[in-house]
């Protein structure tokens, strides 16, 4: 099948027409080589399809119509019409002038290797990295995987530093955005051996990592075979949970992969307490972790610190709120040591120790693993932290602040050199999209993982969960199925009717230095996608 260039349009697109003998209309998406007949087709430009349409040169007359009269050979003749915009030139020329495409110049389907060509891998096909992904299109609502002329799926890969320019993943339950997130996790674990650590929040979606994927289909294998991979468990996985919840085995959760986890009041991070707080305001909610630091710092110098426990921060919090003077004036100490006094309301002192009170339990067990970031930087290690239960929520916001500020400390000191990608799902359960404290926390981490290899996916069903300021160190975002409105505020283009009828595992998607790539198909992962009762 071929299509014939006709000329430029408006929009100095490239303008095409179906060849004769053409018997399909070419999806939006599609890739397209323009070839040389003259010279052996040899590749002139690759083409990425922005419209596709047919076209009815010769329609039949009212009178045929009218009268119920079989039409003529003419008026069943039909053109796929086509606008398409160059993505790359194949013989680029060295005098500053850029090459023309010529009328009537004939065009194809794309192959593979012109693919990675168009994609900026201009090396031999073994020496590209990146997670593999297919090539899809949506068209008239139909969703399909790409192939080129011998009906072959085309693929492409992800550029492996994509990871450490920040993630947002967005799609509705069951449009594939949690077993697309399982797919880059276990690529990173095995290809890049680096570390991740994921967050679960929901049943069990990252807790089944060390069995093969079940949940198998014919497609599914076809994919998988085309490229060269199979189901396979990962080998180096572990899970932790708070000490006050149980992990469920009857899910199919291997119990032995399981430890229970405690916070140590002795070496949490003073900023992490943060994490408790629920409706209060920034500026108050600024002063917990100074008042913290001031008491642990106390306790050292007396020479207590080896025998205090979280308790003995609350008691002492409870102390000075329920004062006679009832002034709520706290002892401080900021990160730089300097030593004042923070006067707090009496409404928000007693929201902070009510929040205190509740916390107590989620520290200082003496039978629980005392989690730290060198557990977590293990290369080639998946650790994922099960907050399923609902009051482990709290729990997660103060160990995950915690673990994310020794993450960045090690890495900062080189103290580590391996890479971790950090996966939080439901980010907006730990962080509040409106605070100013989750933007100055999370973008620090972010812009220093560019420079750190510390990649971060921020998962969840809506944009709007995520907290904002965030956008300008996001740079790539994979859009399943979901609120259409939401995604155009991304400047994505996309109709509402597209965005509904995206099918699982298809992604609208706008990837850190890859503009040639628009839609996309992951695999399924080859880890932790199990049959219900499996």
């Amino acid at each position: 099948m071929n299509w014939i260039v006709t000329g430029p349009d408006k929009d100095n697109k490239v303008k095409l027409i179906s060849r004769r003998g053409t018997d399909g209309v070419l999806p939006k998406g599609s890739y397209l080589t323009i070839i040389d007949e003259t010279n052996g087709n040899k590749p002139l430009f690759i083409l990425r399809v922005e419209d596709s349409s047919i076209e009815y040169p010769y329609s039949p007359s009212h009178t045929i119509v009218d009268m119920d009269l079989q039409g003529i050979k003419a008026d069943l003749k039909w053109q796929n019409h086509i606008s398409a915009r160059i993505i790359k030139d194949l013989n680029e020329r060295n005098d500053g002038l850029v090459n023309p495409v010529s009328v009537l110049s004939v065009a194809r389907r794309s192959n593979q290797e012109e693919v990675n060509n168009a994609m900026g891998y201009e090396v031999c096909p073994s020496e590209i990295q990146g997670p593999k992904v297919f090539l899809a299109t949506i068209h008239d609502n139909k969703n399909q995987i790409l192939v080129d002329e011998n009906q072959n799926f085309l693929f492409t890969h992800i550029r492996p530093d994509f990871i450490y320019h920040q993630t947002l993943v967005v799609g509705k339950t069951g449009s594939g955005k949690t077993v697309a997130t399982k797919y880059l996790a276990q690529y990173f674990v095995e290809e890049e051996k680096g570390a991740v650590l994921a967050i679960n929040v929901k049943d069990v979606d990252f807790l089944r990592m060390d069995r093969p994927s079940n949940e198998l289909t014919e497609q599914i294998e076809k994919e998988w075979d085309s490229l060269g991979e199979s189901a396979h468990k990962m080998e180096n996985f572990r899970i932790y949970y708070p000490a006050t919840t149980q992990i469920k085995p009857t899910k199919g959760v291997n119990p032995n992969l399981a430890k229970p986890i405690s916070l140590d009041v002795k070496t949490i991070e003073p900023e992490a307490l943060a994490g408790l707080l629920r409706n209060i305001t920034d500026i108050a909610g600024q002063y917990l972790p100074d008042i913290f630091r001031y008491w642990r710092n106390d306790q050292q110098d007396r020479g207590n610190s080896q025998n205090t426990s979280f308790n003995d921060f609350v008691n002492w919090f409870t102390h000075i709120h329920q004062r006679d003077d009832d002034r709520n004036t706290f002892p401080i100490k900021n990160t730089r040591g300097d030593i004042g006094d923070a006067p707090l309301a009496h409404g928000t002192a007693a929201n902070i120790l009510r929040n205190l009170n509740l916390a107590r339990v989620y520290f200082d067990d003496p039978k629980a693993l005392l989690l730290n970031a060198e557990d977590i930087l293990s290369k080639g290690m998946m650790s994922v932290i099960d907050l399923e239960d609902a009051n482990a929520k709290t729990f997660g916001s103060i160990l995950l602040r915690h673990l994310l500020h020794q993450i960045v400390e090690l890495k900062s000191s080189e103290r580590s050199t391996v890479p971790i990608l950090i996966i939080i799902d439901e980010v907006h359960q730990f962080y509040n999209p409106e605070s100013k404290e989750a933007l100055d926390d999370l973008d620090t981490i972010c812009r220093q993982g560019r420079s750190q290899e510390i990649g971060v996916v921020f998962s969840s069903q809506t944009p709007t969960d995520i907290p904002k300021g965030l956008s300008s160190v996001i740079n790539t975002k994979l859009f399943f199925k979901s609120d259409a409105s939401a995604v155009k505020m991304h400047g994505v283009s996309v109709s509402d009717s597209e965005m509904q009828n995206l099918k699982k595992g298809f992604a609208i998607v706008n990837i850190h230095e890859m503009p040639q790539l628009k839609m996309v198909k992951f695999p399924l992962a080859f880890a932790g996608v199990i049959k219900k009762g499996s």
